[in-house]
């Protein structure tokens, strides 16, 4: 199975995903849970295991014993969904979404939905009103909502820039003092996370802006064939080892993963779209545009939004970042 996407739709041309069921108009939080297949329920059930004991009498019995852990369990199947603790309380997804119908009024319009990992993550994508500009590039703002059922997070949402010409999503790892990703609590009442999350929303705006000026020094930031090297080994440093070959008469067979991955990057910085080969923001893109559109991603929205591309996304905007900040360019990356 090429891709673990249960259900999905998407709103008007294609999106970034490139998969689901079109629709014409944008659809309610309400509409939306059911359309992307998320109107199920979840329960949290202890888990046992089963001991062999010896009978006074003679014989053995066998008897289930807690284990004082639980598993959560989907409603509509039955299937488990992940390990939790004690203290892990379920969050129903019309629970999860509820605080999300104020999005509305910000101008925010749903734009895709799915179900993942046999629904360990379920996730709402919601375009916003803002858009901006990076150089010559058309920068969308999106904010990608999503919550969990394995214990792996609480109801967030995460910044989700996507540049128009090639669709790739750029990953905002900002600051400390800049939040890109934003939790609302489980345990709060649904009026005190509706608070929650209004108070992120005037934030965020600003947050995004700051960022997108920061990627407008990248596309200011001129690159050579060294830069790009030591850049893209800094954000993926598992590519150094591109270099090892097969030594078929000493018995050695080397199967390198890493120099068909670097050659593809490299290539995108010239030939990927929308860029020239030229600036730091045309090694970020190249680098975003592997990840999610060259990557064989098992299933590509926990890939590119969850794992480790997710990951590397993240670093190459905090490492362009420190190179564009450090004023002495001969000393600007530092990695092992």
């Amino acid at each position: 199975m090429a891709h673990l996407i249960e259900s999905m739709f998407y709103v008007g041309e294609t999106p970034w995903h490139g998969r689901g069921v079109p629709l014409q108009n944008s659809p309610s939080i309400d509409e939306a849970l059911e359309l992307a297949g998320m109107d199920f329920e979840v329960t949290k059930v202890p888990t046992y295991f089963e001991t062999i004991q010896k009978n006074t009498g003679g014989g053995t019995s066998c008897r289930e014993v807690k284990t004082g852990h639980f598993v959560t369990v989907r409603s509509d199947t039955g299937l488990p969904i992940g390990n939790v603790g004690t203290k892990y309380e379920v969050l129903q997804n019309k629970d999860a979404f509820e605080p999300f119908r104020v999005i509305a009024d910000y101008g925010f319009k749903l734009h895709t939905a799915g179900v993942i990992d046999e629904g360990k993550k379920v996730w709402i994508l919601a375009k916003t009103p803002e858009s901006y500009q990076v150089g010559d590039d058309m920068i969308q703002d999106y904010i990608l909502m999503y919550t969990s059922h394995d214990g792996s997070s609480g109801s967030c949402f995460r910044d989700t820039p996507i540049r128009v010409v090639c669709n790739n999503t750029l990953e905002l790892a900002l600051s400390k003092n800049l939040n890109h990703q934003y939790n609302l609590r489980h345990t709060a009442s649904i009026n005190q996370r509706v608070k929650d999350l209004t108070n992120a929303l005037e934030n965020r705006k600003g947050n995004v802006a700051k960022a997108i000026d920061k990627m407008n020094r990248f596309h200011d930031y001129d690159m050579g064939t060294t830069e790009l090297q030591y850049y893209v080994e800094a954000v993926m440093p598992w590519l150094k080892n591109r270099h090892k070959e097969s030594i078929p008469e000493m018995g050695i067979f080397v199967r390198n993963r890493a120099k068909p991955v670097y050659e593809t990057i490299t290539d995108l910085f010239h030939n990927g779209k929308g860029n020239k080969g030229r600036t730091l923001w045309d090694a970020y893109n190249a680098i975003t545009e592997y990840h999610d559109h060259h990557k064989n991603h098992k299933d590509w929205v926990k890939g590119t939004q969850f794992g480790a591309s997710q990951r590397d996304k993240a670093n190459a905007y905090r490492i362009g970042l420190a190179m564009v900040e450090n004023t002495n360019r001969s000393s600007t990356i530092v990695y092992n």
